[in-house]
């Protein structure tokens, strides 16, 4: 759980308050500097460098447990100058984006209140917005650890270089119905408590 500065709580619990919450976006591709932003009228100076004002939406993020979480993210593309960036790097696929919030009385504190990290999985633009999918990180769409273990499974396909079949018989990736025993590739030591 992130905690806040005292300085955030109190101002995000006072009736009345002068400051505002500012969200900061961070965009890092190989091979260029990053872009900083800053949701605000004008440039802000936090965490020892200048961040640009532009006008950017964020959407609320859906989870449905089934998918990986997804977010979308819309920048204007006044003058083309995000949009240039989109051409010469493969439309950003790939890069870190990262979503911070700091409180606009508190910027001398460089720790955000909020902090999101996400990836570009598409993106896209027309003369008003570019607009950004973004997701979880790699890390959880693929398998950790790679390989798992099943008592009586065999992870190989039948007649790969690995199971070492050549016939015509199909195997349904038990022990049992292996047709190279020697070259089983699951487990079978292992017991199942049911």
């Amino acid at each position: 759980m992130q905690v806040w500065s005292q300085a955030a709580t109190l101002a995000k619990n006072a009736l009345t308050n002068d400051g505002a919450f500012l969200i900061f976006l961070e965009i890092r591709y190989y091979g260029l500097a990053t872009v900083r932003l800053v949701r605000n009228t004008d440039d802000v100076k936090w965490q020892g460098v200048t961040w640009t004002r532009f006008p950017f939406a964020l959407e609320t993020s859906s989870e449905d447990g089934k998918t990986i979480p997804s977010m979308n993210l819309q920048i204007s593309n006044c003058q083309g100058m995000i949009q240039q960036y989109l051409q010469k790097y493969n439309g950003f696929c790939d890069a870190d984006v990262k979503i911070m919030v700091a409180y606009s009385k508190n910027l001398e504190n460089p720790n955000p209140e909020f902090e999101l990290d996400y990836i570009v999985q598409s993106s896209s633009y027309d003369e008003e917005w570019i607009k950004f999918t973004l997701s979880a990180s790699s890390e959880l769409i693929n398998r950790y650890p790679q390989g798992r273990y099943i008592a009586d499974f065999c992870p190989f396909r039948c007649g790969d270089i690995r199971c070492g079949y050549t016939g015509n018989d199909v195997c349904v990736n038990t022990l049992k119905s292996c047709q190279v025993p020697s070259r089983f590739g699951g487990e079978p030591g292992m017991t199942t408590t049911r």
